[in-house]
């Protein structure tokens, strides 16, 4: 059995799937085995977390992962599956692997709908391998040293409390089937994110925050995002309230992404159609929204890339979700291809393996025409958003979502940022906020949210947000 180095600068995603083919062959002799499909996957990952006081927390790790799916036909006639996992790529390892995956097919159900595997991929594959970056999967400690001392005297010049984390990630993966499939993909991540708060313990809340993230450590500004969250903090301003309402609003990138993960988390994909959960449900097709409003699924936006295939090997189409101001449908796995049309290779390739469904993993929204400076001008009174915290669905079917500000709320006054405010909550269905734009920003950025993930989202202004209680930090 062929066997990784972990802690190698070198991902080696063709050496992952050399061992996935190998675990398949392994299984697929094992008696009573009819399928096998053996996923791989290395993560490289460095990360610093600083303070005032510099860094508090660092550690340099890597971690191995190998999933097994088995299915095994038995006494009924019938196709029985089971996945297991382990972290070992010795032969030992693998051959309890199947023997327990063996086991567990042989006592789990008759697939109901048992659907084949997916074949060898046909055509050039060469863009599914990503694009790794040396410098990124090598960007130790002592690397990040400086970046932290250079934020960390940022915030003392400007007396305010740093609190940071500079993370960077390789990963590899790899999926080889018993039906001929074999993909593998090489790729990398980085992020630096600054939170600069006041030390007056009295000003509780009154922070700003920024954050960067990129496909290349060397395309991180460091020093602009940390310029920015000490900006945001307006320290020395004092804080005023506002009552809560509705409101028209300036949402930044990061405040988008809080909102339009949750359409990756749940709604865009067909299992939550068929199962009536999802707010594409009666609205697939209509015109609800504006015309240049888009949304695409879109592995290989060109600020940031992500893994072209899903967990099922099959390659990632890049598509439109809401496009010329409607909803064009959901995503499919193979199963869900199969169910919908009878044909599971049209799945369009966004199986997460492990998962009750389908999903999204890349959603964008296109860039609109007007800077974040022209989206404000365009406010009487209103609020600009910097992010949003703890957001949490209610209901699925309206995509109504509650959570909070933080880091950064400011008052728009005549067309212009006034003065920062306390925090606000919010309760607001994500169907009507995307009715109620009023403008679309060109300024593209990677974000994310408290849980996985990033979309890349421009600013965008919405008319009626609504804020449903004050806080009094």
């Amino acid at each position: 059995m062929p066997r990784t180095q972990t802690t190698s600068s070198e991902l080696g995603s063709e050496a992952l799937l050399e061992a996935a083919e190998a675990i398949v062959a392994h299984a697929a002799n094992a008696p009573g085995v009819e399928d096998a499909e053996a996923r791989v996957a290395l993560t490289v990952n460095s990360f610093c977390r600083f303070a005032d006081v510099g860094p508090t927390q660092s550690a340099e790790r890597a971690r191995l992962d190998v999933d097994l799916r088995l299915r095994t036909k038995g006494a009924d006639g019938g196709l029985h599956e089971a996945s297991v996992s382990g972290q070992s790529l010795d032969l030992d390892s693998i051959e309890a692997l199947v023997a327990r995956g063996r086991e567990l097919a042989d006592v789990s159900p008759a697939l109901d709908e048992p659907v084949p595997l997916g074949g060898a991929i046909q055509g050039d594959r060469s863009k599914l391998r990503g694009r790794p970056d040396a410098q990124t999967v090598a960007h130790d400690g002592a690397a990040k040293a400086p970046v932290v001392d250079a934020a960390v005297r940022r915030c003392e010049e400007a007396g305010l409390m740093p609190a940071g984390l500079f993370d960077t990630t390789g990963v590899a993966k790899a999926l080889a089937n018993s039906a001929g499939r074999a993909v593998h993909f090489e790729g990398t991540r980085a992020g630096f994110s600054l939170t600069a708060s006041e030390r007056d313990g009295n000003a509780i809340g009154g922070a700003g925050w920024n954050e960067g993230v990129a496909n290349r450590v060397g395309d991180l500004d460091t020093d602009s995002i940390a310029r920015i969250a000490c900006e945001k903090a307006a320290p020395g301003v004092a804080r005023v309230s506002v009552e809560p309402g509705e409101y028209t609003v300036v949402l930044e990138p990061s405040a988008v992404s809080s909102l339009l993960l949750f359409a990756s988390y749940v709604g865009f994909g067909a299992k939550d159609v068929a199962e009536r959960s999802s707010f594409l449900c009666e609205r697939i097709g209509e015109p609800l929204f504006r015309e240049e409003l888009c949304i695409r699924d879109r592995w290989n936006h060109p600020l940031y890339q992500v893994c072209g295939f899903d967990g099922e090997g099959t390659p990632t189409r890049a598509l439109a979700l809401l496009e010329k101001g409607a909803l064009t449908g959901p995503v499919t796995n193979r199963l869900y291809a199969h169910k919908n049309q009878d044909d599971p290779d049209a799945s369009t390739g966004h199986c997460i393996a492990g998962s009750a469904g389908p999903r999204p993993q890349a959603l964008s929204i296109d860039a609109g025409d007007q800077s974040r400076e022209a989206l404000v001008a365009g406010v009487e009174r209103g609020l600009l958003v910097t992010q949003f915290h703890y957001t949490n669905l209610i209901d699925p079917r309206e995509m109504l979502l509650t959570g909070m500000t933080r880091n950064g709320l400011f008052l728009i006054e005549n067309g212009e940022v006034t003065r920062p405010l306390t925090n606000l909550r919010f309760t607001q269905g994500l169907v009507t906020a995307l009715q109620n734009i009023a403008g679309i920003g060109d300024d593209l950025d990677v974000a994310g949210a408290l849980f996985d993930g990033e979309v890349i989202v421009p600013s965008l202004r919405i008319d009626g947000f609504r804020f449903t209680s004050a806080t009094d930090f």
